[in-house]
């Protein structure tokens, strides 16, 4: 049974993955892959994240900077039957002296694996391990953040998101969180590590501006719809981009009351409100 699922593991690291290691020699790589078959869970096999660069199921790490690269590896269970989930997970081996140990396992039901990358999101100069796992199209992705932190992992932050970006500053790495507002429309926050915590930072959302700005007016010109000018409007707000988030307001009521949608029309109401407090 072990050679089998050896082998099975072998052809699909020479089949989809062999960029892993791009200066290795075919013996690391296989001596790679028998390190990681020793501890794939039972009824999994290695799985690629949709949205982390490189998409590669295997990354390399110190994490403790010792001079030893730790392995990470990302895997999908299969369900005992088809009505139910998916289990993706992620596993972290650490070498001490000539042994590996698992060192970090996590794993949550969904329908696919989003996110599985490294950032130095506390500003330590080191990275933290970031997991993601998408639950549904309407619940979105929940991610998970590890330090490594005295001898072991530690998960510092749990950030429920539809789509993710970074945000690059000098020290450390804001997380650009986009959450579904109607459709394909999203209300943006960007986020920063602060002594313990990921908070709001206005300073990165200004930063970021331009990117949620484009976005919108892409939108804007494909389909001239009020969703798209409220989370604009949104973005302006946030950004300190007071006369334009004015007019962003009043071109979302012309076209929601078009519709007689009269919710809209209070939610842009509620909005300009929020930009009159924000402006005096």
């Amino acid at each position: 049974m072990k050679k089998i699922m050896l082998l099975t593991l072998l052809l699909l690291f020479g089949v989809s993955f062999s960029p892993i290691l791009v200066h290795a020699s075919e013996n690391q790589k296989e001596d790679l892959m028998k390190i990681v078959s020793r501890f794939m869970p039972l009824n999994a096999s290695l799985r690629s994240p949709e949205n982390s660069y490189p998409t590669l199921p295997i990354q390399l790490y110190d994490f403790d900077q010792d001079g030893q690269k730790e392995i990470i590896f990302t895997f999908k269970m299969k369900a005992k039957n088809q009505s139910s989930p998916c289990q993706f997970g992620s596993i972290v081996l650490k070498k001490y002296n000539a042994e590996w140990r698992k060192v970090l396992e996590t794993k949550n039901q969904g329908i696919d694996l989003d996110f599985s990358g490294l950032a130095d999101i506390t500003g330590d100069g080191k990275k933290e391990y970031l997991f993601g796992v998408t639950i549904g199209a309407a619940a979105g992705s929940e991610l998970e953040i590890y330090q490594w932190i005295d001898n072991a992992f530690k998960k510092i932050a749990d950030v429920p998101y539809h789509k993710m970006d970074f945000v690059n500053e000098k020290q450390k790495v804001g997380l650009a969180i986009w959450q579904m507002y109607i459709g394909d429309s999203y209300l943006v926050n960007v986020l920063k590590w602060n002594d313990d915590k990921l908070l709001y930072n206005e300073e990165l959302y200004s930063k970021y501006y331009p990117v949620i700005e484009k976005f919108y007016k892409d939108k804007i010109s494909e389909m001239d719809a009020w969703f798209y000018w409220y989370c604009l409007a949104d973005a302006q707000i946030k950004a300190n981009k007071f006369e334009e988030a004015s007019k962003s307001i009043q071109k979302g009521i012309s076209l929601a009351k078009k519709s007689s949608l009269q919710e809209a029309v209070q939610d842009f109401h509620d909005l300009a409100e929020r930009l009159e407090n924000k402006s005096n």
